[in-house]
């Protein structure tokens, strides 16, 4: 009964552990123990995922041939990504690793693997490693800093690379780019400069001001920066898409389009 009012279609436990049937798409996903804000566990609790931010991604990523799904997580967007553009190439980036195991397990589950191509590193503005704050039940905040303040969280020493070098690396040209890494937003971008300023590739960020405040900036930093690269924002939220040019305490959204 609980179910009928969501997207979750079945739940099998098995010796895998949960997996979740979700959407019209048939994603099958499953997801960590005792993480309270995966994918799977916010559409059983609230109905639907992302259901705003999903529509516009939709049509952001409609003809891109090239995605990069920044902060991929257990590979929510990834894979719903293939399954709509089975023609399309989608990398996805996550550096925790057992985040990363099922990430990858997701990718095999729906047979995905031919457009979905993983990567256990980060994508920031160096490339090296560095240390990843991993509070319990909190993977989905997991960051280069400790944003939840949790006494409990554990140091997971993981590795970045900048989105300029990897796509030199490996001859790729994004048209669209998903960026939900947790405060880390601004890293990323600035990680691309060359690629964004050359390319010009569609860009879906989540910006929250509590998160970026420690790493320094402020999500208007994020629009200057773009702005100088020829970009201009829109903030996604419940009451649609609309251009914007500031971000105040008064702004609701916190997902944007560049």
């Amino acid at each position: 009964q609980i179910m009928q009012t969501t997207d979750i279609r079945e739940i099998r436990i098995t010796k895998f552990g949960v997996c979740f049937h979700i959407g019209d798409e048939g994603i099958w996903l499953y997801a960590p123990e005792n993480e309270s804000r995966v994918a799977p566990i916010e559409i059983l609790n609230f109905g639907k995922y992302e259901p705003y931010e999903t529509k516009v991604m939709d049509l952001l990523s409609a003809d891109a041939q090239h995605i990069l799904d920044v902060g991929a997580n257990i590979g929510w967007y990834s894979v719903r990504f293939a399954k709509r553009y089975p023609q399309s190439q989608i990398y996805s980036f996550e550096p925790l690793p057992l985040t990363y195991s099922f990430l990858e397990k997701n990718v095999v589950l729906n047979d995905v693997e031919d457009n979905v191509k993983c990567f256990n590193f980060g994508l920031s503005d160096a490339s090296g490693s560095f240390e990843y704050y991993v509070a319990p039940g909190a993977g989905t905040n997991a960051s280069l800093l400790n944003l939840v303040n949790s006494d409990k969280a554990k140091k997971v020493v993981c590795l970045t690379q900048t989105i300029d070098q990897w796509c030199s690396n490996n001859d790729v040209c994004p048209d669209f780019i998903k960026c939900d890494v947790e405060g880390a937003e601004l890293l990323v971008c600035r990680g691309g400069t060359e690629v964004l300023t050359a390319n010009q590739p569609l860009i879906f960020a989540e910006l929250l001001r509590k998160w970026s405040k420690p790493f320094g900036y402020h999500p208007n930093d994020m629009l200057s920066f773009l702005s100088r690269l020829g970009y201009v924002c829109f903030a996604v939220g419940e009451s649609g898409v609309r251009y914007i040019d500031v971000i105040t305490d008064e702004t609701l959204e916190t997902n944007y389009a560049f």
